[in-house]
């Protein structure tokens, strides 16, 4: 109620300075739980490009100090020390181009403790529905979409895990033949709230729009 009566008597450029500064405490809370549990060696679960989102006994990070393309940032955060055994990352490697999604897969790898496993959701390339693929293209016309620089499918996805050190299951989605894969992933591997499992709300108005492919990784 008073979130409504802010927004009424609030003018734009202040609210937005308020979602801001409460993003920028929110944003480095985060960071300082994170970094807390790193110096005590404790073994953790991050959800990287997170967000809003959250997930209980998992730590999520922020672009803002945890870009993972930038070895940098994880040798900052994590001081090479391997004590990530799941990470969780849930429509963002779209946003980035092929070379740096190979980066980004190759420090999560070297971040990972030997078994470690990464869960990664992204729009489905191989998803027949015309619809489905005019939203979540490069440039497309659903939601973020126009910042999409690539359109990955189960085997461009675990060409490039692979290359990176991964053994990679197909949890969800589909084959290049048109086959749909859908097995009853583990929560404690990673909740994905884009997927068939969970069943979002269908804003889009046709079938398939709130799914992803999902394909794990475990660290060799």
């Amino acid at each position: 109620m008073i979130k409504h009566y802010l927004k009424i008597l609030l003018p734009r450029p202040v609210i937005e300075r308020i979602i801001r500064v409460r993003k920028f405490l929110r944003y480095s809370l985060r960071k300082r739980r994170l970094k807390i549990a790193i110096r005590e060696n404790n073994t953790i679960k991050i959800i990287v490009g997170a967000a809003e989102t959250y997930q209980r006994g998992w730590f999520a990070t922020n672009e803002q100090w945890l870009d993972i393309t930038k070895d940098s940032h994880w040798k900052n955060l994590f001081d090479d020390k391997k004590n990530i055994s799941h990470i969780v990352a849930e429509h963002v490697f779209e946003h980035l181009t092929e070379a740096d999604t190979l980066n980004a897969l190759k420090n999560m790898a070297n971040h990972l403790i030997a078994g470690g496993r990464v869960r990664i959701a992204v729009p489905d390339g191989f998803n027949p529905c015309q619809d489905y693929i005019k939203h979540v293209c490069i440039g497309g016309i659903g939601d973020d979409a126009e910042d999409h620089k690539q359109l990955l499918n189960v085997q461009s996805l675990t060409y490039m895990m692979i290359q990176s050190g991964f053994e990679v299951e197909h949890i969800e989605g589909y084959q290049s033949d048109g086959q749909l894969i859908k097995k009853d992933w583990c929560l404690f591997h990673g909740f994905i709230r884009r997927s068939r499992k969970n069943n979002p709300d269908n804003s889009w108005n046709f079938p398939d729009a709130s799914t992803s492919l999902i394909v794990d990784g475990i660290k060799k």
